[in-house]
């Protein structure tokens, strides 16, 4: 007797695009709207209207079609598979005479077509409207398959993640929530894990890892590249295979789920434990990093876990059996708690041997050595390098013996002083981060990134500082080469009232070049790093009038400003004391520190608090040359010109550097 099975039936085909046909057609204006309607607009009309040109056709309509991308097909495998999340549907279509596998195939046809469909009557439109538009070259047949490519791509990861995760739950709106959730969760859960690892291991470079890994595990930040790139950073074929993937979970999924998991939480029973213990870890890792990074203290990290976790267990156990009654299951979060526990005990002691890893002198081909990892993980290919004409400068390695040597003795001294991430020793004024990146012999790379105190490590710094291969790397004018295209030199005051002077003499030009790169190599360890503002700024400019290189006239500098008095420059560019009303000084009350509403504050606190007003010009010349933008200094100085003696430029003196005169009077 043949079988009443069937593998197909042509009325639920009809039924289901009936139901969700209205998806389409929204869809499909949504993208006309969004696309053909946009151009027309845009690039239509005045002939000699010329608007900014789009690098690709996602740019339109401000990126909104990247937010159809992640809420049209979620909402129509919500509605396609609507009927397995309530009892009667559920009963009523798997009663029917239909292969469950062909009811799945079924819907998935459809949804495949309502997705697909308006991208390439779009795309079509698209390229018929070209020529109506005054720009010819705006795009080609080539962009137009692009956009139609990835837009159909990204559609169907979404469509089939939303149907594969909608198999685990019976609740239509928990189908929407986890796949968003499971499409954060592999990149928020790595940040997560990473940012809690900063607190155990000293050096955990976590900029580094976030910046070159985390980041590329969520989808929604690699579909905003599509803004501005033509083609993503990631293969499109990474996500073909996770459509097939999505589609062989649902298909598994759907075959083996028992119809009465229509209304429940979670579908399968072995899902469960995982629901809740993800969801309690993930909620303890936001706790602990939360309550971290706030209170700065160990303490309150723990109280972080142990609330976040709380919050995350009732909040899971809520969800899964739809009552607040769920006190006994109480043992369940304390066998977590202590599982948690144990692990960070066990990461804590670091096992590894993390914290004290340094590799040994051989093996080290050179070193990157920077106060971050910013520039090991930059992109040349981003959008500020390719599109704004900004210039990529790639990380520098040291490979001098001396450099790596200073570098590598600094570096083991670090790693046998492990200090917490919540110390005070590395907060404040005197608090620092280095990042340490070796390239090995045998190919690999060793990253380390420290919070450190930087005074204490001084005798060490300045090992590394008095290197000529540092003074290099720290001032890159040093590396300049030819300057024959240099036409005019700008040189600028720093200050509130604005000083200029131009060279154009082409030997004044390379004698400044060169003065400047003596002054840069006879400083000391202490100039360098001091905290003085500079007397002006440096342009060196090319007839294109591009910036070749801008460089900073340091109070330091004793070879510049003698060169700049014998051409009769000094006077012209830089603030001078005949220049200055007067200048207020008080002890900074609690270490204000300076804002942008520093100038609108101080008047207030010169009226309660105990002043110097300083008038006599020996005195202003001593303050201009020792003062600095120091924040939390531990005096303000307040500097009245007479160009604008109503406003105070604001600068601070610390204890280190305010001139004994002032210290004398305040302190009477």
């Amino acid at each position: 007797m043949p079988s009443k099975i069937s593998s197909f039936n042509r009325g639920l085909f009809t039924q289901s695009f009936r139901s969700v046909g209205w998806i389409g057609l929204v869809y499909s204006f949504l993208l006309l709207f969004a696309l053909p309607l946009q151009l027309l607009m845009k690039y239509t009309g005045n002939p000699e209207f010329k608007p900014e040109k789009i690098k690709t056709l996602f740019e339109l309509f401000d990126g909104l079609q990247l937010v159809f991308m992640f809420t049209v097909p979620v909402l129509l495998a919500v509605f396609l598979f609507r009927y397995i999340q309530t009892k009667a549907a559920a009963d009523y279509f798997h009663s029917l005479p239909v292969r469950r596998e062909a009811l799945y195939h079924q819907n998935i046809i459809v949804g495949i077509a309502i997705l697909v469909v308006p991208v390439v009557i779009t795309a079509g439109i698209i390229g018929l409207v070209k020529g109506m538009l005054n720009v010819t070259d705006l795009y080609t047949a080539k962009d137009i398959m692009v956009w139609a490519g990835y837009t159909i791509i990204f559609n169907l990861v979404v469509f089939f993640g939303t149907v594969a995760f909608g198999m685990f739950t019976g609740i239509s709106i928990l189908q929407a929530i986890f796949l968003y959730v499971l499409f954060l969760l592999p990149g928020g859960f790595v940040m997560l894990l990473l940012s809690n690892l900063k607190f155990y291991w000293y050096g955990f470079p976590i900029d580094y890892y976030l910046n070159k890994s985390a980041e590329k595990l969520i989808p929604f930040l690699h579909a905003t590249e599509l803004m501005t790139k033509k083609n993503l950073t990631i293969s499109p074929w990474i996500y073909v295979i996770l459509i097939i993937i999505f589609y062989a979970i649902g298909y598994i999924a759907y075959k083996k789920r028992h119809i009465e998991a229509a209304t429940q939480s979670i579908s399968f029973k072995w899902v469960k434990p995982i629901f809740v213990y993800g969801v309690t870890t993930c909620a303890l890792l936001v706790g602990g990093v939360y309550f971290g990074s706030m209170q700065g203290t160990f303490g309150w990290m723990v109280f972080g876990y142990v609330l976040g976790a709380l919050i995350g267990y009732i909040v899971a156990q809520v969800i899964l059996h739809k009552t607040w009654r769920i006190a006994k299951y109480w043992k369940g979060y304390v066998i977590s708690l202590a599982i948690f526990f144990a692990i960070g005990a066990f990461v804590h002691i670091d096992a590894f041997g993390y914290e004290s890893k340094v590799p040994a002198l051989n093996e080290v081909e050179s070193v990157y050595f920077e106060e971050g990892t910013y520039l090991i993980t930059e992109d040349p290919t981003s959008e500020q390098y390719t599109e704004y004409g900004n210039e990529y400068v790639p990380p520098y390695y040291y490979t001098s013996q001396e450099a790596v040597e200073a570098i590598h003795r600094l570096h083991e001294q670090l790693a046998k002083n492990p200090v917490s991430m919540t110390s005070k020793d590395i907060q404040g004024d005197e608090g620092r981060t280095v990042a340490i990146a070796y390239k090995l012999k045998n190919g690999k790379t060793l990253v380390r990134e420290y919070e450190l105190n930087f005074k204490a490590y001084h005798p060490l710094y300045k090992k590394i500082a008095e290197t000529k291969e540092f003074k290099e790397n720290f001032n890159p004018f040093l590396r300049s080469g030819d300057m024959s295209d240099v036409t005019n030199v700008q040189i600028t005051s720093d200050g509130q009232i604005s000083k200029q002077a131009s060279i154009r003499n082409p030997e004044d030009i390379k004698a400044l070049a060169e003065i400047l790169k003596t002054s840069m190599k006879n400083e000391t360890f202490e100039e360098m790093y001091s905290e003085r503002g500079p007397w002006a700024y440096i342009d060196f400019n090319t007839g294109q009038g591009k910036n070749k290189q801008h460089v900073t006239w340091e109070k330091s500098y004793d070879e510049v400003s003698d060169w700049l008095k014998k051409k009769g420059l000094y006077n012209k560019v830089r603030v001078l004391p005949e220049d200055i009303e007067k200048i207020v000084v008080l002890k900074n009350p609690h270490q204000h520190e300076i804002d942008f509403y520093a100038d609108e504050e101080f008047p207030s606190l010169v009226e309660s608090e105990k002043t110097i007003e300083v008038k006599n010009n020996d005195q202003k010349e001593e303050i201009l040359e020792t003062v600095s933008w120091a924040s939390n200094g531990a005096y303000l100085v307040g500097i009245y010109y007479k160009e604008d003696p109503s406003t105070p430029e604001i600068q601070e003196f610390t204890e280190e550097t305010v001139p004994d005169f002032i210290k004398e009077k305040l302190l009477k």
